[in-house]
């Protein structure tokens, strides 16, 4: 047998030009089958091989006879160390492993760190550890101010406040090295992640539906929350209808008045796939330095991808997005930059928006071969344009093509056999590069060359 013996509420607005928007992209598809996601869209496992943190190992070792392991199961038997999650939870220390074998369970509450080399792991044992019921804070699983901690594949649902929080730091002092991983998240009763204060993290393969089912107002998806959130990995999600008003797919909030400098930087954001939310797919408040890649973004309520300054200290500035698919299909830019601090790099995209392609507030930017359907604007939505005046007036754009989204996608939004984006990429622009894979994990480039958006045709 084993051993026997938070950061600031979420506010401010998150994009002044939204609003309302004129229809919910929840109401896009009539039912969860036939809306594409990461599991139904067959894109696999989408997690990065490159620089993928590996899976927890669930080996030979991990059983419940070894002292760093406690088990947990709601029914008797050899597994049964602890009949709570709790329990086990306030036993556990450095390098231990909770493993939560099949069954329904309350949440539960974490209040000490791991360390970077012995982290404190919380993992499904087997399919079937349902969260079901609210833990200490109201929430499935919360990480109170701690470090080093992972959790990982539980089916969390119908709790009242969120599936997974990670509260009580600050800006300065953050939490660091935690891992979300391979966790579904249904009918959160707010967002369904709020992580604070969350350095250096990990969200990874999760998948998030019906975010919000309170109906309060702005419950994101998964919401990165205020300054010192810096250098963290967001890959690999499913996130699908996050409904209420102002409800975003992933939302980034620099936040100054928390404290900190009020700015997120240098996070990876690669291989999501972001559909039917309320307002915008990706929307950044104070985001800079940061690498947007390969992420499926369609059927939002408003823009796919959106930046600003409302909360945050500065705007966005050092944005790299590389073989994204934006597709903002109901209302909005695929891509709407303002409060534009510039330096950003751009290409190998596909943008099509009902307003427009691609709309920044500086021509200090490096922008090429993306697939535009042909409306743009360099001053921040005031003015439009259309490709050849922006390729004039800004220099930019000169080998991009112009075309309609629905003549370069399949049903899937994987291209079509005959696309104009296969081939019409590049392998760098400055000194930033493609990505070696797609969102399925295809190696690129397949042909000739790199293709445009987020998979690469075969």
């Amino acid at each position: 047998m084993g051993c026997l013996a938070c950061g600031a509420e979420p506010s401010g607005a998150d994009d002044a030009s939204v609003g309302s928007a004129d229809a919910t992209a929840s109401d896009a598809y009539g039912s969860d089958a036939e809306r594409p996601d990461a599991h139904d869209a067959g894109l696999g496992d989408t997690s990065s091989p490159e620089d993928a943190t590996p899976p927890a190992d669930a080996g030979p070792l991990l059983d419940c006879t070894q002292p760093t392991v406690r088990c947990v199961d709601d029914t008797a038997g050899p597994n049964q160390e602890y009949t709570t999650i709790q329990a086990a939870a306030d036993a556990a220390g450095p390098g231990d492993w909770v493993r939560v074998f099949a069954g329904s369970y309350a949440g539960f509450q974490v209040t000490l760190s791991g360390q970077a080399s012995a982290p404190i792991t919380f993992q499904a044992a087997e399919p079937g550890a349902l969260i079901d019921r609210d833990g200490p804070s109201g929430d499935g699983v919360r990480l109170q101010n701690v470090s080093d901690v992972v959790v990982e594949g539980f089916e969390i649902q119908d709790v009242t406040g969120r599936c997974i929080a990670a509260r009580g730091a600050t800006p300065t002092s953050p939490m660091l090295r935690n891992v979300v991983r391979n966790n579904q998240c249904r009918r959160a009763g707010t967002e369904c992640f709020y992580l604070s204060e969350f350095g250096q993290g990990l969200i990874e393969g999760n998948e998030l539906v019906g975010c919000g089912a309170s109906g309060g107002s702005r419950n994101h998806g998964i919401y990165l929350a205020n300054a010192g959130s810096d250098g963290t990995t967001i890959r690999g999600n499913s996130i699908f209808g996050a409904t209420p008003a102002e409800s975003n797919g992933i939302h980034m909030n620099g936040d100054l008045s928390v404290g900190g400098d009020g700015v997120i930087s240098d996070l990876l954001i690669e291989r999501n796939v972001i559909s039917g939310n309320f307002q915008n797919g990706l929307n950044m408040d104070g985001v800079q330095d940061s690498l947007i890649r390969n992420n499926l973004v369609f059927d939002n309520g408003r823009n796919a991808m959106r930046a600003y300054m409302i909360d945050g200290a500065d705007g966005p500035r050092g944005l790299k997005v590389v073989n994204n698919t934006f597709l903002a299909n109901v209302s909005g830019w695929a891509l709407k930059i303002t409060d534009d601090g510039g330096g950003h790099v751009i290409f190998n995209n596909i943008l099509s928006g009902a307003d427009g392609s691609l709309a920044i507030g500086t021509p200090n930017l490096a922008s090429n071969n993306n697939a535009l359907d042909g409306v743009l604007s360099a001053d921040e939505d005031a003015t439009t344009t259309t490709l050849s005046a922006w390729q004039t007036a800004t220099g930019q754009d000169a080998a991009s093509i112009a075309a309609a989204a629905a003549d370069l996608l399949a049903a899937t939004y994987r291209l079509s056999t005959t696309s104009a984006a296969i081939d019409s990429g590049r392998p760098a622009l400055g000194a930033v590069l493609a990505p070696p894979t797609d969102l399925d994990g295809q190696p690129r480039p397949q042909r000739l060359g790199f293709d445009l958006g987020a998979f690469e045709a075969p």
